[in-house]
């Protein structure tokens, strides 16, 4: 492999490492994000159940 061949596969190797990363960190806030929005309409939803029921209780 001559020289400037090893030159730009050196850089098509540092730009596809960074192209990686930035797709691993978008990945994982996504992921972050899911998982937060998960949590949150889960306690959500069971709050609302739970006045829910406490105004049935209320009408009874």
């Amino acid at each position: 492999m001559t020289d400037s061949q090893r030159e730009k596969l050196t850089k098509l190797e540092k730009a596809l490492d960074t192209e990686k990363k930035d797709h691993d960190k978008q990945k994982k806030e996504e992921k972050s994000q899911n998982g937060f929005t998960k949590f949150f309409a889960r306690n959500s939803g069971a709050f609302s159940s739970k006045k829910r029921d406490q105004t049935q209780e209320m009408e009874r």
